[in-house]
């Protein structure tokens, strides 16, 4: 068969075009570093970094969760560390007006200190962190504590009326479940696993206490009210006031017991943010890995593909030049 310029010019020109392609493609990788521009060109590697990009995402996800969670509970810890403060402003108070030798004017001046401390802790049980009560346990809308002829109620329950006591319990023991990216799992019955998520509920009924045994308020809140109406009592007596007192140091206590218990949760966040920040490190490595380019092989790769093609051009002269009268000679 013989061999037409014709021939020669097209195949010459299909390989020219084709290395010129190449040459396009490996100059954009250099550009991007990308190994490929479409799922079709490496549908294995497309996958792999589908799957990757998607895990990613979730750390990013769960990054602003704890981020969220660390902010609420800094402000939870902030609002429980005044009530613990305003708390032992009252027994301060108190001490000076349990004394032997002070005046009924003197502990109406206590009674009055007493008071603004009640309403400053109800400020703080009330505080909001955005748009949700940060002692409200699931509340958003509703807000937790309110005080009714001087009985305190907590989301509309007396906190102080055995009856009470089965609604104020479940209340106490609210959760706001948040994942963290610990691998959230349900059980059988479809219920989340509590090892698997982080509670951001925070209750204060829990620590304010509720109830009364025998007639005595086992609440903050009201045991201070107590302490307040001894005092004002002109029959006044220490051993009237002494049961309210030892109650209300007792029950102090669940106060800095929820700070320290805040303290070790936040302790637990910055865990958690490390390792999802080791996670995402290692993730984006392996996203590198499936998706981009050693820049030194692809710009070798590139001057290689650039040399064959000027070689073609420089080639393609010598062929190209030749004509039909030149092959009859």
């Amino acid at each position: 068969m013989r061999i037409t310029t014709s021939m020669m010019s097209n195949k010459y020109i299909k390989g020219l075009n084709k290395s010129a392609n190449k040459l396009d493609y490996l100059n954009e990788q250099v550009y991007t570093g990308r190994k490929f521009f479409k799922g079709s060109e490496d549908p294995v590697s497309a996958i792999k970094a589908y799957k990757l990009r998607r895990e990613y995402r979730s750390t990013e996800i769960y990054d602003t969760n704890i981020s969220d969670a660390d902010s609420f509970l800094t402000m939870a810890e902030t609002n429980l560390t005044e009530i613990s403060n305003n708390v032992e402003k009252v027994y301060t108070s108190y001490l000076k007006g349990i004394t032997g030798t002070i005046s009924s004017e003197d502990r109406e001046i206590i009674v009055k200190e007493l008071e603004n401390l009640q309403q400053s802790i109800l400020t703080s049980l009330n505080a909001k962190f955005e748009d949700r009560y940060v002692l409200g346990g699931t509340s958003k809308n509703e807000i937790p504590f309110t005080v009714q002829n001087g009985e305190l109620y907590f989301k509309g329950l007396n906190v102080n009326d055995p009856a009470n006591k089965a609604e104020l319990d479940k209340l106490a023991n609210e959760t706001m479940n948040i994942d963290l990216g610990l691998g959230m799992t349900f059980d059988s019955d479809g219920n989340v696993n509590k090892d698997t998520v982080f509670n951001l509920s925070m209750s204060g009924i829990k620590f304010m206490g509720y109830g009364e045994t025998d007639g005595m308020p086992e609440n903050l809140y009201s045991l201070i009210g107590k302490i307040k109406e001894e005092l004002e009592d002109p029959n006044f007596s220490l051993e009237s006031i002494t049961p309210y007192i030892e109650k209300f140091e007792e029950q102090k206590k669940q106060v800095l017991v929820n700070i320290t218990d805040i303290g070790s949760k936040t302790k637990y966040l910055e865990f958690l943010k490390l390792r999802n920040e080791d996670s995402q490190y290692n993730l984006n490595e392996k996203i590198l890995d499936v998706e981009y380019v050693d820049p030194a092989e692809a710009i070798v790769d590139f001057k290689m593909q650039e040399y064959s093609y000027n070689a073609a051009l420089s080639m393609g002269n010598k062929i190209l030049q030749n004509s039909f009268i030149d092959f009859m000679k």
